[in-house]
């Protein structure tokens, strides 16, 4: 073999390890590129789902807490049958006329407990249709555990709501909605926390 030729097969040997250099760099810094975009949108995703279940959690909070408030100012039995007997099914739309003015006596469901009652139930009802918003987004955002315990969670604030507002119950009763939030809210919050990997105990 001519001394050119192997200068020639050298050469050729040489541009070969070259391209072939180049064709894997480019293969390995594209999928290194695919890996950080598959890594930045697996951030973004868990960003967006801590956010909108934080979100709904506050507000189911939230709504706990004014409709709790909401019970301890409803009428006593006698009361609530004497609405009941005036023909309305909700505080929200019983008249200031069908109720005394306030007295001063706080055992006494009044126009001004009316009013505290009818404030923090068009807040609650507030709450709830933002919440069902929430609900919607997270169906998007994710499914199994967290997106049910989120549908359960909602269903258990709208059932909350109802019975604080209607006059066909009881005091009793409307505490025991609001009571009944208690375990949705928990289980809600064990799946967000599972789902987001966060460890520990709360």
């Amino acid at each position: 073999m001519s001394q050119s030729t192997v200068q020639l097969l050298l050469a050729a040997l040489g541009v070969s390890g070259t391209l072939a250099a180049a064709v894997l760099t480019q293969v390995l810094q594209r999928k290194a590129e695919r890996e950080r975009r598959a890594a930045d949108d697996a951030r973004r995703w868990h960003a967006d789902r801590f956010r909108v279940c934080k979100e709904l959690l506050y507000k189911a909070m939230e709504i706990s807490r004014i409709l709790w408030s909401a019970s301890s100012t409803l009428p006593a039995p006698d009361e609530y049958e004497r609405i009941r007997e005036a023909g309305y099914t909700s505080f929200l739309v019983v008249g200031e006329d069908d109720v005394p003015p306030y007295d001063g006596d706080p055992q006494v469901f009044t126009s001004t407990s009316l009013e505290i009652v009818r404030e923090d139930l068009e807040r609650a009802h507030a709450l709830v249709e933002e919440s069902e918003h929430l609900v919607a987004e997270i169906s998007l955002l994710t499914d199994g555990p967290v997106s049910e315990s989120a549908a359960t969670l909602f269903r258990a604030a709208l059932f909350a709501v109802g019975e604080v507002e209607t006059t066909r119950g009881s005091r009793e009763e409307a505490w025991r909605g609001v009571l009944a939030m208690k375990e949705p809210m928990a289980k809600f919050q064990h799946d967000v926390r599972h789902e987001l990997g966060v460890t520990g105990t709360l």
